[in-house]
């Protein structure tokens, strides 16, 4: 007995497009993609059409100043009938009339041009702002982040890459410190060590990433190579900044 598959997953398999990329496309991004795409090749009609009206334009400006020319030859031969000095300045009336019409109409082109090229860019804004959203989704770790560390509520900055379940970066502190990180992300836990460019591996930091609230909240340890200067424990949290802001951190 034989089976027949559906017409839907038939013609998926004839186009070579994966059933899980189907499933995953998002509609309202599929929308503004098409949208950009309608506005751009509009926008090139638009500006053919510029180059016609342009070119439109600038013939009966030439026309217009034939009239005038015409009229002044006329004038200066000296016999010219009231009748005939009447028609020729009748023909210049029209020809400008001609004229600003023709450019009016370019001026009302551009308008439209203007107009198709700011929807434009408010389209490709939106596309972009959006991607950037799919990737934080994707990736709720890589960024900086400024972190709060106790007891002593001490301030700084953890730039965070990952990679895979990877992490690595760098950081700052109130006080000159610095140094680099490394660790693991997996299922929303995050283990951090920090190296400190004068005290070496000072510590780990163990916390649980909050990709809604964009929040790390966790705990910390100072290791037992550590020099026990100040507190060997203690709580921390991070909350991640915009791509555009440091907030005045170190």
């Amino acid at each position: 007995m034989s089976h027949r598959a559906p017409a839907g997953l038939l013609l998926v398999l004839a186009l070579g497009v994966p059933l899980v990329a189907a499933a995953r496309t998002d509609p309202s991004m599929e929308s503004l993609l098409v949208a950009l795409d309608l506005e751009r090749r509009a926008r090139n009609e638009d500006v053919l059409e510029l180059e016609r009206l342009t070119s439109a334009a600038t013939r009966a400006d030439a026309a217009a100043a034939s009239a005038r020319e015409r009229l002044v030859d006329s004038v200066r031969g000296g016999d010219v009938q009231a009748g005939d000095l009447r028609d020729e300045e009748e023909r210049v009336v029209e020809a400008e009339a001609r004229a600003a019409a023709a450019r009016e109409i370019r001026r009302a082109a551009v308008a439209r041009l203007v107009e198709r090229v700011r929807r434009i860019a408010l389209l490709q804004e939106e596309v972009a702002r959006r991607r950037s959203a799919s990737r934080r989704a994707a990736d709720p770790v890589t960024g900086r982040w400024e972190a709060t560390i106790d007891p002593g509520a001490r301030r700084g900055a953890f730039r965070l890459v990952l990679d895979g379940t990877l992490v690595s970066g760098d950081y700052t502190l109130d006080g000159g410190f610095r140094g680099s990180l490394r660790g693991t992300y997996v299922g929303e836990r995050i283990t951090i060590q920090r190296i400190d460019s004068e005290r070496g591996f000072d510590a780990t930091f163990y916390g649980r990433v909050q990709p809604q609230l964009k929040r790390i909240t966790g705990t910390w340890e100072a290791t037992a190579i550590a020099p026990a200067t100040g507190p060997v424990a203690g709580t921390w949290s991070a909350a991640l900044l915009p791509d555009d802001e440091d907030g005045g951190l170190p």
